[in-house]
């Protein structure tokens, strides 16, 4: 019997397996996320919430299962999935030598113009630094650096792993709103925080019935 996945899922996760060294890390992981959803990871230290992260942007591959995107296997064809997706995570992918500007302007949508860069580097406190080299900045504008990268994307599906490690008050307030916005345009979230949450549209999954 050929199994089929609802294409109509953002992702689709079935019974995915990860070991590491001869050890299991985690088996049997079976969740979907729909548009305009977010999908918040919990558990323990340990228990694979970063390395699924990874999977799901196909940096590492699980022993077993599978991952799909609309019905199609997320390996099939990376560049068609990995064109619709951000991943900020602990590493936060910034040319230190280069300033905040030009890092943005590295990754950002072929719709965005330099104007709408700026305007939202304002949003994100950061207009008093954006020509400054990144290795200058502190490690909470860094973190702003990093996020501002969602605003001028066009990626429906954001894979953002504690992102609100290092950011202050403020700088938590403008990214939950940043998050329902694009939860309102029917964008997808999938993240792991331990951070108390003013986020719309919340169904958790906890990872730790699906550790070993």
């Amino acid at each position: 019997m050929t199994l089929t996945t609802p294409s109509d899922k953002v992702l689709q996760v079935e019974d995915l397996v990860f070991e590491r060294n001869g050890c299991t890390i985690f088996s049997g992981v079976n969740f979907h996320l729909e548009e305009g959803e977010l999908l918040l990871l919990q558990g323990s230290n340990g228990c694979g919430k970063s390395t699924l992260m990874r999977i799901l942007t196909t940096l590492v591959r699980p022993q077993q299962g599978r991952v799909c995107s609309y019905g199609e296997n997320i390996y099939d064809d990376k560049h068609k999935y990995l064109s619709n997706i951000i991943f900020i995570g602990h590493q936060l992918a910034l040319k230190l030598a280069l300033s905040p500007l030009d890092n943005l302007n590295w990754s950002a949508s072929s719709s965005r113009d330099r104007q709408y860069i700026f305007k939202v580097m304002d949003e994100m406190g950061l207009g008093a630094v954006s020509g400054l080299p990144c290795y200058r900045l502190s490690a909470g504008q860094l973190k702003r650096v990093a996020l501002t990268k969602l605003f001028v994307s066009d990626a429906k599906l954001w894979l953002l792993d504690e992102p609100f490690v290092a950011l202050d008050l403020s700088g938590i307030s403008i990214i939950e709103k940043l998050i329902n916005r694009h939860l309102k345009h029917n964008g997808s979230v999938l993240m792991t925080s331990h951070q108390d949450l003013s986020l719309s549209n919340i169904r958790k999954l906890d990872m730790s019935v699906w550790c070993r």
